[in-house]
């Protein structure tokens, strides 16, 4: 693995090339540009982890380049660490390179081992410094997505909880309620309540997945078990609504490796959006397939609106919900955020084989490890 890359922008091809032969023994990928404008085309494009630069150079300056690069609108090119190299030595030349944004100065002529020492120190401070950024981004987005989470649960449990207040309320204040009206109150709040209960979950899981702190324990599983039992758990909800959860097994389905409980998270969150976005009286079509003895695939596959054209790249990101259903039908957005996500931390792919007008069809591919 190389130690880093190294630019070396000097018109003298052959002190260029003695510069070049002594990086790359120390194992360094060693660049070299003759003039400016190339050493600027190079820096673009190849983007190096230091810079030995020149200041006596065709078309550009040395000073001119340093300016260009510290001045630059991507933070990956305007903090390369620059050492000057150039003959002339007065101490008004060294101070216009550090004015310039120059990290260090070597007069010619030079050691090579001073070179070397100089620039293995530079590249380690740069990735160190890119090192720190990493664990800062990393910061960040771990406080932005737990603030994302912390409103989303807010919005939820308070929609949540006013619903079921008010069921509750007509249910404790009227005395002459009929047995159909207790029963759809009582229905109203249990499904309050079950939604509740999977969002908690789901947080809870994805903040542990999210920050790295939670790798899934994988265990030997029946897929088709595991299925059934998903499915048996959702008949009630699909006949509720009218609907019917069909199932349909092809082949010996070889056993794997995964999380039970993540398993039957991701497939309840792709059954219940079926259940979610299907009309009355329509059929959920879950079937489990086996591709030689390596390979299962389960398709969930529903008879609602579908997935226009311009949602289908977004409908796995979090809290994304398409226009034809944002305003329709409640929901959080994180359904099928999770069930990506839980099914690629056990090794699984998921995708969308159908879209618009035509139902949805998700199907999900787990391949066996040794």
């Amino acid at each position: 693995m190389s130690e880093g890359k190294v630019l070396v922008v000097e018109n003298d091809e052959d002190l260029a090339h003695m510069l070049e032969y002594n990086l790359t023994n120390k194992g360094y990928t060693a660049l070299t540009a003759l003039d400016g404008l190339s050493a600027c085309t190079m820096i673009e494009e190849q983007k190096p982890d230091l810079i030995l630069l020149d200041i006596m150079l065709p078309d550009l300056s040395g000073w001119e380049i340093c300016k260009i690069i510290r001045s630059h609108e991507y933070e990956q090119i305007s903090e390369i660490p620059i050492i000057m190299l150039t003959a002339l030595g007065s101490i008004e030349d060294k101070l216009k390179g550090i004015e310039m944004g120059a990290d260090d100065y070597i007069p010619k002529p030079f050691e090579i081992k001073e070179v070397l020492l100089k620039a293995n120190k530079l590249i380690g401070k740069e990735k160190e410094r890119k090192r720190l950024n990493i664990i800062i981004e990393k910061l960040e987005k771990r406080e932005e997505q737990q603030s994302d989470f912390q409103s989303m649960l807010f919005h939820e449990l308070r929609n949540q909880l006013f619903i079921i207040g008010g069921y509750s309320e007509r249910i404790a204040g009227e005395r002459f309620l009929t047995p159909d009206k207790y029963r759809h109150c009582a229905a109203v709040i249990r499904e309050c309540s079950n939604l509740l209960n999977s969002l908690t979950d789901e947080v809870i899981i994805l903040s542990r997945l999210e920050s790295g702190e939670y790798p899934l324990p994988l265990e030997i599983v029946c897929l088709e078990e595991i299925t059934q039992d998903v499915i048996s758990f959702l008949a009630r909800r699909a006949k509720e609504k009218e609907m019917f959860i069909s199932f349909e097994k092809t082949g010996n389905i070889p056993k794997m490796r995964l999380k039970p409980t993540a398993l039957k998270l991701s497939l309840s969150n792709l059954i219940e959006n079926g259940i979610k976005y299907s009309p009355k009286n329509s059929e959920i079509r879950v079937s489990l397939q086996s591709r030689g003895e390596v390979t299962a695939i389960i398709q969930v596959k529903d008879s609602g609106p579908g997935i226009p054209e311009k949602d289908k790249g977004k409908i796995f990101d979090k809290f994304y919900r398409g226009e034809n259903v944002r305003n329709n039908t409640k929901g959080t957005g994180l359904g099928l955020y999770v069930s990506k996500t839980l099914i690629e931390a056990m090794g699984g792919v998921i995708g969308l084989e159908t879209g618009d007008g035509n139902g949805s069809c998700f199907r999900v591919v787990f391949r066996k490890t040794k």
